[in-house]
């Protein structure tokens, strides 16, 4: 398998240290060492105070595994892998596929939930997000006239990084309704689900709806990404026990004080939750003003959910022109759409980080001086 490069965390990877301003970025606020034990219970201070650095068990630790669970309607501890987010995806796609497998997959997205198939010979359907006059969209039609018996994998990314597109629950149900009947399986990738910006729109974990399904999630929007503590939760045995033997190749077991902060944060989560969200809430009003104000240059196309946004910078003007820019003589850190394998004058915002608005001034500094210099032109 000959995987092609990560373009999006290559760009982080590349740009970050240099970056003064980080507009892109997908997680929540982190949380502080202290922030996370000041929260801890008896049990898990104690856990933390003896705390041993040696292996722990390649399943996952059971106190994180029962608050993880805690987060479903009928998932249990037995039914969930603790493992790092994106080596869970790496993980399922190795176990999951063959080369001549069909899968469907709806960007924009994680680069890994295509390019992991594609690098193991599957054929990729490409089932997109649209933009519409409300906000995102999913045709449904599309994926009637392209799934059949044949399609082994529908991967999903709700709520979507990085759109924030959430479909409403009638949508969802007609969209597992249509891949129950092809006997197609589902991963889901729904690290931000909790994080909808209208109570009323949350859905449920597929995990828990979907028999076929696996789900990955993640501490991103507790503010712990940098734990690298994540999971995957299947009601399907086989696909569980076939996760956790290929993980011996990888990480074979969590790291041990990961384990326990992720614990605390667990059983602190809907603490934890509302802290980022409201966060998240207050970034979004910022930059639907901006955006308003600058409608002569963008396209805002409104989020429901996670921590992301994908606006469009408007023709003439090209979005990797812009990025690269804002980068070199502002020290601004924008991700473009080609970071995503697009090719749509799109590019990512952030809404998680405390210091959005500061961030958010330097860009405006930048669009100004786009516009002026348009004017001149003309």
């Amino acid at each position: 398998m000959r995987i092609q490069t990560f373009k999006l965390e290559r760009q982080f990877a590349l740009y970050k240290a240099k970056a003064k301003y980080m507009l892109s970025q997908t997680s929540c606020e982190g949380c502080s060492m202290q922030e996370i034990l000041d929260m801890a219970d008896a049990e898990c201070r104690q856990l933390w105070d003896n705390l041993s650095l040696g292996y722990t068990k390649p399943e996952g630790f059971l106190p994180l595994r029962e608050a993880i669970s805690a987060r479903y309607t009928s998932i249990r501890p037995s039914d969930i892998l603790e493992l790092a987010p994106e080596e869970g995806i790496f993980i399922f796609m190795n176990n999951m596929l063959e080369p001549g497998d069909e899968v469907i997959v709806m960007p924009p997205t994680l680069p890994s939930l295509y390019e992991l198939p594609r690098a193991l010979g599957c054929t990729v359907i490409k089932w997109p997000l649209e933009v519409t006059s409300w906000g995102w969209r999913l045709d449904v039609n599309f994926l009637i006239e392209n799934i059949s018996p044949k399609t082994k994998l529908l991967i999903m990314n709700i709520p979507n990084n990085p759109t924030g597109f959430i479909p409403v629950r009638a949508e969802l149900d007609r969209i597992l309704n249509i891949a129950d009947r092809n006997g197609t399986w589902i991963f889901n990738e729904e690290t931000y689900r909790g994080m909808e910006h209208d109570p009323g729109a949350a859905l449920p974990s597929l995990a828990d709806i979907y028999p076929r399904a696996t789900v990955v999630g993640g501490l991103n929007k507790y503010g712990l990404p940098g734990t690298r503590i994540g999971w995957l939760a299947t009601k399907n045995r086989q696909i569980l026990n076939d996760c956790a033997a290929f993980k011996d190749y990888t990480t074979l077991c969590n790291n041990a004080p990961g384990e326990v902060l992720a614990t605390i944060a667990m059983r602190n989560a809907p603490d934890l939750l509302k802290r980022n969200h409201d966060i998240v809430l207050e970034n979004l009003a910022i930059a639907e003003s901006f955006f308003r104000k600058h409608r002569d240059l963008f396209q805002w196309i409104q989020p429901n959910g996670g921590a992301t946004a994908f606006p469009r910078l408007l023709p003439p003007y090209d979005v990797t022109e812009m990025c690269e820019r804002a980068m070199a003589e502002k020290q601004l850190l924008i991700i473009g759409e080609r970071a995503f394998g697009l090719d749509t004058n799109h590019f990512r915002v952030g809404l998680g980080r405390l210091d959005f608005k500061e961030a958010l001034a330097v860009f405006a500094e930048l669009a100004d001086e786009v516009k002026a210099a348009a004017t001149g032109k003309n």
